[in-house]
């Protein structure tokens, strides 16, 4: 066991509490550091218990693949000669940047679970401190998150057939990922603060984002209804965490067809 002196003591105790007192206003993108400055990687330490490492594994094992999902979904639309709608185009590149730095951050968090705690002596109190996460790579990478397109950015149309199903399969592709992230943080065995701050991003964005396809799906000019999404086409569902799939009717449909984001949650943030 590690003891350690007096001066320490104290803040190592506040390291343990930090996570759980995290706010959801702070963002797991971690968007505000500073380019001038270097680089310093930081690892994110949560009490140890074998119920929330359960419970992160399990999270990291449904929404990584699920993450990969979205790039192939993204990246076979973008490929595709039919795409037309230039918003939903500069969503799928977003999508792409994102969702993989998203991936790398749970890679990390992964890695981290599968070292060994940290035991501290601090006198009348022991503690055990599981690495959860790695602050700073946002830094470490110098990645900038892509910003939502919107009309001053990229015109929506002409809105094409194969724009409706990309932006169909994409809206239940994030239904999933929506009920996931609420999900973990409905959980009273769910604990790493990290993942709760990257949770939230997902809800916020994701949600947004479902609401710019309904709007390109609403511009399309003909029958947006007879659009049909083969189930092969929406990536990454296997291994679905906490919620299951929306395509098996957990959520209620929306305008489009596809399950409405909100359906469930009307009266706010699970927080």
């Amino acid at each position: 066991m590690t003891r350690l002196p007096p001066a320490l003591r104290a803040a190592a105790l506040l390291l343990a509490l930090a996570p759980a007192a995290a706010g959801p206003a702070r963002a797991a993108i971690e968007d505000g550091y500073d380019p001038a400055a270097a680089p310093v990687p930081s690892t994110w330490y949560v009490p140890a218990d074998p119920a929330a490492q359960q419970a992160d594994r399990a999270y990291v094992a449904g929404m990584r693949p699920h993450h990969a999902g979205a790039l192939s979904m993204s990246r076979d639309y973008l490929a595709d000669p039919g795409a037309g709608s230039p918003l939903l185009q500069a969503l799928a590149r977003g999508i792409i940047r994102n969702q993989q730095f998203e991936i790398g951050l749970l890679d990390e968090v992964a890695r981290n679970l599968d070292r060994p705690p940290l035991r501290l002596d601090l006198g009348l109190l022991a503690l055990r401190l599981q690495p959860a996460a790695t602050e700073g790579m946002a830094q470490l990478q110098r990645f900038l998150r892509s910003p939502m397109p919107g009309p001053l950015t990229a015109a929506t149309g002409p809105v094409t057939a194969r724009d409706v199903q990309f932006a169909k399969a994409m809206i239940l592709h994030h239904q999933a990922a929506v009920t996931m992230a609420r999900g973990y943080l409905g959980d009273p065995a769910a604990r790493n603060g990290f993942l709760a701050l990257l949770n939230t991003d997902i809800v916020t964005d994701q949600t947004q984002e479902i609401t710019l396809m309904r709007r390109v799906v609403a511009a399309y000019p003909g029958d947006a209804a007879a659009v049909a999404v083969p189930p092969g086409m929406v990536h990454g569902m296997e291994g679905m965490q906490r919620g299951g799939d929306p395509r098996a009717g957990q959520a209620g449909p929306g305008r489009d067809g596809a399950p409405d984001p909100q359906a469930g949650h009307r009266h706010g943030h699970p927080h």
